[in-house]
């Protein structure tokens, strides 16, 4: 079972509401007064920060596929958009924008809520409270960067929901917000806990915060590009702290790079936590469960996202106890690969990440009513020398033929296959979300190491090459490249690497690449490779120029009437 557990009630504190109508339930209100008195009423409102992090509308489901899932290297595969930025078609009354929007702001009013009570009881640990009042700003911070990346300037609440009147807030220039998470970031770093001194991932440590403030220095010396406006000399000093926080992570000597590459999604998918020993995933979004109990902390990662059969067994008494091939789990698999991804893995020979990320084979099914699985049919060239196939499982291969002509895959980092919470939901999986890993601190320090200097350096190399010989490819030290080589070699490995974990987009974004590479991607669809039948990706990626930032809501506009101007283009 997951560490950090989605607790109802702590979900319902201090939002402001009685028990919905649906529940049938008595109203409850739990307030200040009553409540902060001992450490477990602590913890337990910080599990409530933590909450929406792990919920549908973030990293459970919506975020990373409709959300942030608009990139040159996702599509949708249907036919009818839905409404998302993922299919280039959102509004300002967008529903998985309008919930992300309220869900941060929620993180954002419980972190205030915490932080405004947790010296209530001045007679508890002052190293406790120092603890969650850390981990309560770092939470803080880190719902008002995803509101900065998606929309710019936001209203910044420091303080508590009070009362449902008076809450009219303006928009504050972003860089007023960066300054404010920054500084409050850098004040939680000493009194969280060390990554080595627990055993699981959901919760914030110090190597979590350095390198998420990393991030957000990185973001904010691309933020010209989408400002259109010169960089100022600023950007090196951001590009400079970047560099620092990284590397503090990485001499700290804790974190590593787990080897294959795929054990670190096993991990996510079988309840583990770094099962190797090694501790290469820094900070998780953790789910748990299948909804079958009163557990329900479980998300739909490997269900919308990630990979599984196309038959449903979780009604079937014979199947839905098993696990493995025998019940893959089923899959909408509603993102698939762009054929720009796949040929990204084939010009570098990268089979540990391709034959991982992307869908290497497909079920096939029994005739039989239940349509039980019997093996795995392989794409051509993808099953590889000395793959046996297990007891009364037969694996094939397609021709070559037909491979060529069907490139684009399902995204296939969230294999449900490897699950083992039984019996499993068809909707709902206890896969965790990799919010952070050590090798984008690796990359990092590559990105920003180079960005300082006039020509690649030795530490550059090192940490590029460290992440390209765990994947098996050639490394490029002393290979003499320029500047602007490193960087793009940097950008695909960051394809290569991070595909389908809620980053590319932002990445794009951040180098001002954004708008050019979507529009370009419509080449790409029609190419030979690209499934005739998924052709209609290509309104997918007509993005404008607009997509550069989110709407913002008009659930919000249409209360806050301080805000009277949406960003540009919408």
């Amino acid at each position: 079972m997951k560490s950090i557990k989605i607790s109802f009630i702590v979900a319902l504190l201090f939002t402001g509401f009685a028990c919905s109508d649906f529940l049938e339930k008595e109203p409850h209100t739990l307030t200040p007064e009553n409540f902060f008195n001992n450490e477990s009423e602590l913890q337990a409102f910080l599990t409530g920060v933590y909450s929406p992090i792990m919920q549908e509308h973030f990293y459970g489901n919506n975020y990373p596929l409709y959300v942030a899932g608009g990139d040159d290297l996702t599509f949708y595969q249907r036919a009818n958009a839905t409404s998302s930025i993922l299919c280039a078609n959102a509004n300002s009354s967008n529903t998985y924008i309008t919930t992300f929007w309220r869900i941060l702001y929620e993180g954002v009013n419980r972190a205030n809520i915490l932080l405004e009570n947790v010296d209530k009881n001045p007679e508890l640990s002052q190293t406790v409270r120092e603890r969650v009042r850390a981990e309560a700003l770092f939470l803080r911070s880190f719902y008002y960067f995803n509101l900065v990346q998606g929309w710019g300037d936001v209203p910044l609440r420091l303080e508590s929901t009070k009362k449902v009147t008076g809450l009219d807030a303006p928009r504050v220039d972003k860089q007023v917000i960066y300054d404010t998470i920054i500084a409050d970031i850098e004040t939680a770093i000493p009194n969280l806990v060390k990554s080595s001194e627990i055993t699981y991932t959901g919760r914030a440590t110090q190597s979590a915060a350095k390198g998420i403030l990393a991030r957000i220095y990185l973001f904010r010396a691309g933020e010209h590009f989408r400002d259109k406006k010169p960089a100022g000399p600023e950007v090196q000093e951001y590009f400079a702290e970047a560099k620092r926080l990284a590397l503090e992570v990485m001499d700290s000597h804790i974190h590593g790079l787990v080897k294959p590459y795929n054990r670190v999604f096993l991990d996510l998918a079988q309840d583990k936590y770094n099962s190797t020993g090694v501790l290469e995933s820094i900070w998780e979004a953790e789910e748990a469960g299948n909804r079958s109990t009163v557990e329900q902390a479980s998300g739909r990662l490997g269900n919308t996202m990630g990979f599984g059969s196309s038959n449903d067994y979780s009604s079937n008494e014979t199947y839905k106890n098993l696990a493995g091939m025998s019940n893959p789990g089923y899959s909408y698999k509603f993102a698939y690969s762009s054929v720009k991804l796949y040929e990204m893995y084939e010009s570098e020979g990268d089979t540990s990440r391709g034959d991982w990320n992307i869908a290497n084979y497909e079920y096939v099914f029994a005739s039989t009513t239940a349509k039980e699985v019997k093996g795995r049919k392989y794409y051509f060239g993808k099953l590889r020398p000395g793959t046996v196939a297990p007891e009364n499982f037969t694996y094939t291969e397609e021709t070559a033929a037909v491979s060529n002509k069907n490139k684009t895959r399902c995204a296939a980092k969230y294999r449900r296959e490897y699950e083992t919470v039984i019996p499993k939901n068809k909707n709902y999986t206890p896969i965790n979300f990799p919010i952070l890993r050590y090798s984008d601190i690796l990359l990092m320090i590559a990105e920003a190491d180079n960005e300082l200097t006039a020509v690649p350096s030795d530490l550059a190399y090192a940490c590029l090459d460290s992440v390209r010989v765990r994947a098996g490819i050639t490394p490029l030290s002393g290979a003499g490249l320029t500047k602007e080589q490193f960087r793009n070699v940097i950008k695909k490995e960051r394809a290569m690497e991070f595909c389908f974990e809620a980053l590319r987009r932002w990445d794009l974004i951040r180098w001002g690449d954004f708008y050019s590479n979507m529009i370009t991607m419509q080449g790409y669809v029609e190419q030979d490779g690209w499934t005739t039948g998924l052709k209609y990706a290509s309104a997918y990626y007509n993005v404008s120029e607009a997509y550069n930032y989110f709407p913002i809501p008009d659930s919000e506009m249409s209360v806050n009437k301080l805000i009277t101007v949406n960003n540009p283009g919408w």
